[in-house]
């Protein structure tokens, strides 16, 4: 399995670079499919989710197209994945995406796109991608088990030091991740997490931090 898991999308070359490499190809040769469906419960500006989508634009993809799994049926979302290089599922609500993945049915098929195509998490679509979402602060009503998609063995605290994400300060992640059994990475937005046939290095450009299970 080969994924990207960032803080803040495609923000910097070393980003671009990341995902060509996963794929084996340069990114004018390949499509990629956006699933925004974390956005749809988010009240207010979306500024931030149309500069995700711009700097998708401006990395170069042969085609950018948008698949939300909540408004669309599952064989019409299905096809438009796989005609797709690259799966990209964007920002928003963790509880509110993780919910919609799995009531859609792409929780149960993801691991047979992926086998083929690569996965780029941006903020909360990176968090679901974990064994748990307990670091997400969504405000939605979580499902009775806190279990994450399991596509990845680690949790991923988007955001460090970013002002607008208080609770992503390292004091505050510390205190989060005491007591849990799994590695955290928090990482600032020009960082990610790439993850190959199992070996796992962060990359990009900004600080993180890398906490052990049961860090305090």
């Amino acid at each position: 399995m080969r994924l990207l898991l960032t803080s803040a999308g495609l923000v910097n070359e070393g980003s671009c670079a990341a995902v060509a490499a996963l794929a084996r190809r340069p990114l004018p040769s390949l499509a990629l499919a956006v699933v925004p469906t974390a956005a749809n419960v988010v009240p207010g500006d979306k500024g931030w989710l149309i500069a995700d989508f711009v700097n998708f634009q401006r990395a170069g993809f042969a085609q950018v197209d948008v698949v939300d799994v909540s408004a669309l049926e599952p064989q019409v979302w299905r096809a438009r994945l796989e005609e797709a290089d690259v799966l990209a599922v964007t920002g928003g609500d963790t509880t509110h995406l993780l919910r919609q993945v799995r009531g859609s049915g792409l929780a149960g098929v993801l691991g047979e796109l992926l086998r083929e195509r690569v996965y780029v998490g941006v903020s909360a679509g990176s968090m679901v991608t974990g064994p748990h979402l307990r670091l997400s602060r969504s405000v939605q009503e979580r499902p009775e088990d806190s279990a994450g998609l399991g596509l990845v063995d680690f949790l991923v605290q988007p955001h460090l030091d970013s002002p607008w994400f208080p609770s992503a300060r390292e004091d505050v992640v510390r205190e989060a991740v005491a007591g849990l059994t799994h590695t955290t990475y928090a990482l600032a937005d020009g960082r990610a997490v790439l993850v190959e046939d199992g070996a796992v290095r962060v990359v990009g450009e900004g600080r993180y931090v890398v906490l052990p299970g049961g860090a305090g």
